[in-house]
């Protein structure tokens, strides 16, 4: 294996003001403003393209070192054929090429219309290989969810103003059935179907096929630009757009999210920079080899880091799932040494939890770290017990939203002179960022030690969302500071601590409760009563817009020993001696048998709902609900992080716009959707729909009914 090649030059992750890590301490302070330890990102050149910062011209490359390996096949993508691939394909991928498929110019921002291609797939050892030459090309892109209905299909086509569209053949069913749906004239949604259906490429499987359906495959197109000739010319990116995510932003209906070029590569050199100033810190020189596993999504934010924006930016070997197999996952760690395991909550949980877990070799296992959500500190420190590095390393959880991808983390412990971030908090600001809290209600900066919204600045947020100046007038109240939406704390040492999204406050009496802090309490309690514990506001009756704080729990084998009435009471006297009198339980303590739950909780908060209706006149019924294991993949945890509640709503606006609050709870896996009835009740619509989906070995069937 050719190793020397890739023995990494720290000039060129590390600047000028870079701070030395065993020389410098960081200092914390009280001005409202703080910024990362880690000090500036190093100066870049105002266009520089995110492929040329992976592959610098005139740079050598290996041709043995294995890039992508696919867990199921074993088909091996090496470095130097990734590369190859990439040019050969970027070659008819420009407007001013021969150009095969006809695609147009793309735009710079938001201001211009053009060719923006949309990656359609599950995970693929050539999704990358795509995105790239998209890049090399200049081509704007834009990845959607592989685990899209042909409705949320049609509605992302449309918010991202795709014109042309690489599928995976798997898809192309629901492409065709979204096709179906037309344009969009005649309804409210602000932008039209302009997807032209005979610029569809198929990613497919079979490398030997030229065409699937009629339409030209990805490998046919690689094959032809490899008999082109390389025509000079210089790469443009910096504030260029280079693609757009599917993001609900930080509240509200689902949205484009442009990113630039520039964001793209601040972002892959983020943790670039973190790895090479530890690994000075520790004396570790080159950075050693890493083999990831790779399930994370590779059209979501936290994938498009680790297998794209860092592709030949250190030595990585990336050991492909198409999807969540937890046996496989387990089989392919024994085998092929993984070193760096990026998991999501329900993953790490999973494998925490899970027997088949003791019945492998992790001794490979170098870290594993949590991304996209909350990790609840239990649960890092039940998988961090299986791992070589021990419970004393809990599994580390970072912190960012698509709008900026990467804000915040825990840093090695020492490291300019930094104490560490135990689980439950977010960590350090990372590479180039700055943050302030800021009182969301006043919007002025509140004292370490207070509660506020966290803001964020730096060279990775966002410009803003495609075509929709109102949703990026809302999250930048203030020029270059994006609202995040999440409630935090910032501690003496400028750690950052989370504790809840804004949007799920509840506020009591005018004073407002994190409803995850009073669900830590109710799982700390000494006895060990609470196995899984849900907390909502629910309406006091009282019209005044304040709340009850109810929780619904779930008992472990401890608290199932006991009668109802009794933990019932234990609870509440634990939680009025541990917690301010507002965060009483003053709605309750309901005791179930299982939460629904995902990480981003939008069926949770349907099932609170469920649970206890409000005095208000209204009604939110949820039954029939199997919940066993359902939630516990990673097709099923990004669905609903991209809030597909707030999607189906706005559809169901515009299917009938003369219902009241119209509220629709999509659960994920080959959704077939209905709308089965429009009924009056007391002189007001109401909208009955019937969500069926099943799984292999699973089936759910839920009715909603919905004032």
């Amino acid at each position: 294996m050719t190793y020397d090649i890739f023995k990494p030059h720290w000039s060129r992750y590390l600047g000028p003001n870079s701070p030395d890590p065993h020389k410098d301490k960081y200092l914390s302070h009280d001005e409202a403003i703080f910024s990362s330890p880690f000090g500036p990102f190093p100066p870049t050149p105002d266009d520089l393209n995110i492929h040329e910062l992976c592959f610098p011209p005139n740079n050598p490359l290996p041709e043995d070192y294995p890039l992508f390996i696919n867990a199921v096949t074993e088909e091996v993508v090496t470095l130097h054929s990734f590369y190859a691939r990439v040019c050969a394909l970027a070659r008819v991928f420009r407007y001013d090429g021969p150009n095969p498929i006809g695609l147009g110019k793309s735009p710079v921002d938001d201001k211009e219309d053009g060719e923006i291609l949309a990656l359609f797939s599950r995970n693929h050892l050539h999704y990358p290989m795509v995105a790239h030459a998209c890049f090399r090309s200049e081509l704007v892109f834009g990845g959607i969810s592989p685990a899209s209905t042909p409705y949320e299909l049609w509605w992302v086509l449309r918010k991202m103003q795709i014109t042309s569209i690489m599928c995976h053949e798997t898809l192309l069913p629901v492409l065709n059935e979204a096709l179906k749906l037309g344009s969009g004239d005649g309804d409210n949604l602000p932008l039209k179907l302009k997807l032209n259906p005979q610029k569809v490429i198929v990613l497919s499987d079979d490398p030997g096929l030229d065409t699937v359906s009629g339409h030209r495959t990805i490998e046919s197109l690689v094959r032809e630009g490899s008999h082109l000739p390389e025509r000079p010319r210089k790469l443009l990116g910096g504030n260029r757009m280079a693609y757009l995510f599917q993001s609900s932003g930080t509240s509200g209906l689902p949205k484009a999210m442009m990113i630039t070029h520039s964001n793209g590569y601040h972002s892959g050199m983020q943790t670039l920079i973190t790895a090479v100033q530890a690994a000075c810190f520790a004396g570790d020189e080159p950075l050693t080899p890493i083999t990831m596993l790779g399930v994370i999504p590779m059209y979501h934010s936290y994938g498009m880091i680790i297998w794209i924006l860092r592709v030949n930016m250190i030595r990585q070997t990336s050991i492909m799932l198409p999807k969540w197999d937890l046996e496989l996952a387990l089989k392919s760690i024994q085998k092929y040494r993984i070193t760096h395991l990026p998991l999501v909550p329900p993953l790490v949980r999973q494998l925490a939890q899970s027997p088949l877990t003791e019945k492998y070799d992790l001794s490979s296992v170098l870290g594993a770290s949590s991304g996209a959500a909350y990790l609840p500190p239990d649960v890092a420190y039940q998988l961090a017990k299986k791992l070589p590095q021990g419970a004393e390393m809990p599994v580390p959880s970072g912190y960012g939203l698509s709008e900026a991808a990467s804000i915040a983390s825990p840093a090695a412990h020492g490291i300019f002179g930094l104490e560490p971030a135990l689980p439950g908090m977010i960590g350090y600001l990372l590479p180039g960022m700055q943050a302030r809290v800021v009182d969301p209600d006043t919007l002025k900066d509140v004292p370490k030690g207070g509660k506020g919204e966290l803001w964020a600045s730096g060279a990775v947020v966002t410009p803003g969302y495609f075509k929709d100046a109102k949703a990026t007038a809302d999250i930048f109240t203030e020029p270059g500071w994006l609202r995040t939406g999440d409630l935090v704390m910032r501690d003496e040492r400028d750690r950052i601590h989370y504790l809840d999204r804004l949007k799920e406050m509840i506020k009591v009496k005018g004073l407002q409760v994190a409803a995850t802090e009073v669900e830590d309490t109710l799982l700390d309690h000494p006895e060990g009563l609470v196995r899984d514990a849900c907390v909502a506001g629910v309406d006091n009756g009282r019209g005044d817009g304040s709340l009850f704080v109810r929780a619904w729990v779930v008992l472990t084998t401890e608290g199932q020993k006991q009668a109802e009435e009794t933990v019932s009471k234990k609870l509440h006297q634990w939680v009025e001696g541990r917690l301010s009198r507002h965060k009483w339980l003053t709605g309750g303590i309901e005791i179930v048998d299982s939460i629904p739950r995902t990480p981003s909780d939008p069926t949770t908060d349907f099932w609170k709902n469920s649970r206890c209706p409000s005095a208000a006149d209204r009604e939110v019924g949820l039954r029939n609900v199997d919940s066993d294991d359902v939630y516990n993949s990673v097709e099923l945890f990004f669905e609903f992080f991209f809030a597909h509640v707030c999607l189906l709503t706005q559809l169901a606006k515009v299917a009938y716009p003369d219902c009241g609050v119209v509220l629709i709870l999509a659960l994920r896996e080959n959704i077939a959707r209905k709308m089965l009835d429009l009924n009056r009740e007391n002189g007001k619509e109401k909208l009955l729909v019937a969500l069926e989906w099943k799984k292999k070995r699973d089936s759910l069937s839920t009715q909603v009914l919905i004032a």
